[in-house]
């Protein structure tokens, strides 16, 4: 089923698969795993087909599809059941999100419309990542400043999401407000909408912002 979800800028999530080959130190989703156990071994990321049934839901949504994984470590096959299930579902908007580059074509044109897939950034270095198969970037957690460049490998980004390290993890980076603002003079320079999680919110004040997502109708 769809799953209701705090994630602010999506309605609920649903995850087809469940694992990651990363060993991220701030992982949220690793955590949950080791509570519930949906996977055994976190590092072998599974695929259940099943779960896809919710697609079917009548009620539009904008459902993050990969909250317990990473995408670029999906299987074909599971790529292509999934993408599959989106062509038969396209009342829904769906979103992707991966650390790791990805060919500009990854999302094929008969479900762009309404498939969104976004580059998760936490570093400098990660910024290398970026190409024109992203339409927006996760910049989250924010553990560092981070410089962008306007380049014609991210002319197609329209949003950047900006959050902060949750969670009570010893060495817990709080970023500085310029950091954010910093992010924010290049999105407005360059005609990208900025959306501020809650994680945010006390450290930017008056300055706090939500435009709208690109999902949002």
């Amino acid at each position: 089923m769809l799953k209701k979800t705090k994630i602010d800028w999506c309605d609920c999530t649903l995850n087809p698969v469940v694992g990651c080959k990363r060993n991220c130190k701030y992982c949220y989703a690793r955590k949950i795993n080791d509570r519930f156990h949906f996977v055994e071994d976190w590092t072998k990321p599974q695929f259940f087909p099943e779960r896809l049934k919710a697609l079917k839901s009548k009620k539009p949504q904008s459902i993050f599809m990969d909250s317990m994984s990473d995408i670029s470590f999906w299987e074909n096959d599971w790529l292509t059941n999934v993408f599959k299930q989106i062509q038969k579902n396209t009342q829904h908007n769906y979103i992707f999100l991966t650390k790791d580059s990805l060919p500009d074509n990854f999302i094929s044109n008969d479900i762009k419309e309404f498939t969104f897939l976004g580059l998760t950034i936490d570093h400098q270095l990660a910024t290398a990542s970026i190409s024109n198969a992203f339409d927006f970037l996760s910049i989250e957690p924010l553990l560092e400043p981070i410089k962008l460049d306007y380049s014609e490998q991210n002319e197609n980004i329209k949003l950047i999401i900006i959050g902060a390290e949750t969670g009570n993890r010893k060495g817990k980076i709080i970023p500085e407000k310029k950091w954010v603002d910093d992010l924010v003079e290049y999105a407005d320079r360059n005609r990208i909408a900025v959306f501020m999680k809650e994680s945010l919110r006390e450290i930017m004040g008056d300055d706090f912002r939500q435009d709208r997502l690109l999902w949002q109708k």
